[in-house]
Parts: structure tokens; C-alpha cells; sequence
């Protein structure tokens, strides 16, 4: 249970730099999000370089650290039954304690895969438990006004961690062991944890649903996604998106590009620091446009620019110094545009949403955005061995590009001019 607040009656903050609430829950998941940058890279290489796993093993390891993926629905549950800040403690605290045993079971040599199997699994179920609780928590800290600005500084961190993230732990991998690297991560955790402990605001108890089955919350969360006009395009064009371009086209990107681009092998990874340069600028500009066009205005321009911009990957062509610069530029407006939809899509959506479904209305959207994804990947490798990869490459460019465009078109979402300030109860 949480803690009784000892924060003085005082008027609420009038700036997120005011607010010390959320700048310790902004500071933890900075800190945390660099940390996890390093076990992403070092964790593979404990297990190829060290435990001398075979292909098919690591295919196993990443398999099981997404497996938690599909628990997305039963944990907008959990969330909502719950205060979010404990959950939040929680999940970090675990996390970092299994990752603490992976350099000390290497230390007493006593490190096995089957180990490092249960490790990514748990960190996998606790790392969803706490995404959705995060988000749900956001609204409990931040003025209504003030939601777009905050999703934006969390977005900035994340932006900045996977594009310096990667840097670092190589530096750091190059210079230790790889298994003691990742106490790096167990430290970045563990303060995230410790602020989060700081935090003085009080949160009050959810009102579940009385009585109702997990299968029932579940079901009621979907079914006000799907009823609500304006969240419902959302959630499809998510959806619709994750089959082809997460899927489908993520998935061949790398041998795309490399085998039939010609791309040099060693020219992709500067290729894909691109789209970190983008989601940068694009988690800064995502709060002005909000504000000057209006949320539903820049999240129907953002998804025709960002979505447009896949086009080119199949159009990538010509002389190397062309090819490369073509692939960057997507990457680039891709990153931008990603970044700038996310923020305005979070914001309307914990904005107009009832505060005892935020845990389930966010898992749904969550779970339509990656769920079709591994379909997509097994369809990526059926028709690209079936008809050569340009021409799916080519055809999931353009479904994924256009069908999420004609679905936030079509709906009410053009016309929204402003954030909602109070949530849906229809």
C-alpha cells in the first residue's frame, strides 16, 4: 500500500519545473531507460561471446524477453486495481535484483543460459508491468495542461537513451567484462527505484470494476477502446501499422538494404543513428506543434510525413552516395514523425480516459501496436522467400503507409483542436 503523503496542502504546481513529483519520476526513468541501453547490448553478447550459445538459443533468449509482450491486456488490469506507484517500486526493485545475479553468478562461476533465460523473462513481465503502470501514474502527477509537456520530457529521455545509449555500452563493454557492465543497469534501476520512494504526492485508490473477472475487465477495457470514436482510429491505425512496418518491414530491413540495396554493412548502423537524430528533434517539437495545430491535426500530419517517408526505403536506388542518403532521410522523418505521434497520442489518451480504465485503455492500445508484429515478422520471411524481397518490401512501404493515413483521415481526429480536459464517461 502507499505510504500517507506528508506533502503540505498547497496549491498544485503551476510548471512541470515546479512540479518535484514528477521531475524524481522523470529523473528515475532517465536514468533507468541509459541503464537498460547497456543490458540490451550486453546481455546477447553474455550469452554468445560467454555461454557460447548457438543461433537457436539466442533466438530462444529473445523470444522469451518479448514472450511478456502478450500479458499487455492482463496487466492494464492488474494496474488498475492497483496504485500505481508501489507497482512501479516493485518492478524496479525486481528488475534489479535479477540482473545483480548475472554478474554474481559469472563472478562465482556459476552463470548457465538456462539462467540468463528466467532472467529476461522476469525482466520482460515486470518491464511490462511497469510501462503500463508508468503511463497510468503520469496523469496522477501532472495538471491535465501539463500532460503533453510531460509525455514529451519522457519521450526526449527515451529518444536520447537508445541514440547514446548503444555508444556507451560499447565504450563500457569494450573497456569491462560484459556480465559486470550490466551492474550499471542494476545501479540505474535501483535509483530509479529510490526516486520514485521520494515521491510525496498521495494517490488515491482506484475504483475497479466490483466483482468482475479478469476476462471481464479485459473485455470492458477493449470494448470502450473500439466504442470511442475518437480512440478507436487510433488503436487500428496502431494495429495496422505494427503488421507492416514493425513487422513485415523492420524485419527485412537489414537484408533489404545490405543485400539489395548494397548498402555496406557498416554503413546501416550510421544509417539507423539517423532516426535517433530524428526521434530527438521530434520529442522536442511534439508539445509546440500540439499546441499550434492542435493534437489531432499533428498526429493526422505526422502519420502522413512519417508514413510517407517508408516509401523511400523501397525507392532507395542509384549510385551508394544517393541509396544511403535516401534511406537517412527516411530514417530521419521517421524518427521525427514517430516521436511527435506518440506524444500527442498519449496525451489525448490519458487525457480522455476515465481514470479507473487508464491501465487497460493503455494496455489495449499497447497490445494492438505489437501483437501483429511477430505476424508481420512470419510473413516477412514467408513472401519475401516466396517473391523476393523488393516487392514485399515495396507493398507493406505502401499498406503501411497509406491504410493508417486513410484510417485517421476518415475519423473525428482532424478536427480535434484540442487536448480533452475532461475524460470520456460515454
Amino acid at each position: 500500500m502507499a505510504s500517507p503523503s506528508t506533502e503540505p496542502a498547497t496549491d498544485p504546481p503551476t510548471t512541470l519545473r515546479g512540479n518535484n513529483d514528477f521531475l524524481k519520476l522523470w529523473a528515475g526513468q532517465s536514468l533507468s531507460l541509459i541503464g537498460s541501453q547497456v543490458t540490451v547490448l550486453a546481455m546477447p553478447i553474455v550469452a554468445y561471446l560467454l555461454l557460447h550459445a548457438s543461433v537457436a538459443e539466442m533466438g530462444i533468449l529473445g523470444a522469451l524477453a518479448r514472450l511478456p509482450m502478450v500479458l499487455f491486456l492482463v496487466v492494464g488490469v492488474w494496474v488498475d486495481r492497483m496504485r500505481r506507484r508501489p507497482v512501479l517500486i516493485v518492478s524496479d526493485s525486481v528488475r534489479a535484483l535479477m540482473l545483480a545475479t548475472v554478474p554474481l553468478f559469472f563472478l562465482l562461476d556459476m552463470l548457465t543460459l538456462w539462467w540468463l533465460y528466467v532472467v529476461v523473462f522476469v525482466m520482460g513481465v515486470f518491464g511490462v508491468l511497469f510501462e503500463i503502470a508508468y503511463r497510468s501514474y503520469l496523469p496522477v502527477l501532472v495538471a491535465p495542461e501539463h500532460l503533453g509537456q510531460g509525455n514529451s520530457h519522457l519521450q526526449l529521455s527515451d529518444s536520447i537513451s537508445k541514440a547514446a545509449g548503444p555508444s556507451l555500452a560499447g565504450v563500457l563493454i569494450a573497456a569491462r567484462s560484459a556480465p559486470l557492465v550490466i551492474l550499471v543497469d542494476v545501479a540505474s534501476y535501483a535509483l530509479s527505484a529510490l526516486c520514485l520512494l521520494l515521491i510525496r504526492k498521495r494517490e488515491d485508490p482506484t475504483a475497479p470494476d466490483s466483482g468482475a473477472s479478469m476476462l471481464t475487465a479485459i473485455r470492458h477495457g477493449l470494448g470502450w477502446v473500439m466504442t470511442q470514436p475518437l480512440i478507436r482510429p487510433l488503436a487500428i491505425a496502431s494495429a495496422v501499422y505494427s503488421f507492416f512496418d514493425i513487422g513485415i518491414l523492420q524485419t527485412l530491413y537489414i537484408p533489404y538494404v545490405v543485400g539489395s540495396v548494397d548498402i555496406p554493412a557498416g554503413w546501416v548502423g550510421a544509417v539507423l543513428a539517423v532516426g535517433g537524430i530524428g526521434a530527438i528533434i521530434g520529442a522536442w517539437l511534439s508539445v509546440r506543434l500540439m499546441k499550434r495545430l492542435g493534437p489531432g491535426p499533428t498526429m493526422l500530419w505526422s502519420t502522413v510525413i512519417g508514413n510517407s517517408a517508408l516509401i523511400l526505403v523501397p525507392l532507395a536506388g542509384g549510385p551508394l552516395w544517393l541509396a544511403a542518403t535516401t534511406l537517412g532521410l527516411s530514417q530521419l522523418l521517421v524518427g521525427l514523425c514517430a516521436q511527435v505521434f506518440v506524444v500527442n497520442n498519449i496525451t489525448v489518451l490519458q487525457s480522455a480516459t476515465p481514470r479507473e480504465l487508464t491501465g487497460r485503455v493503455i494496455a489495449t492500445i499497447w497490445a494492438m501496436g505489437l501483437v501483429p508484429a511477430p505476424l508481420g515478422a512470419l510473413a516477412a520471411g514467408l513472401l519475401g522467400q516466396a517473391f523476393g524481397m523488393r516487392p514485399v518490401v515495396l507493398v507493406a512501404a505502401l499498406a503501411g503507409a497509406l491504410i493508417p493515413m486513410a484510417v485517421l483521415a476518415r475519423s473525428p481526429i482532424p478536427k480535434l483542436r484540442s487536448v480533452p480536459e475532461t475524460p470520456i464517461t460515454a
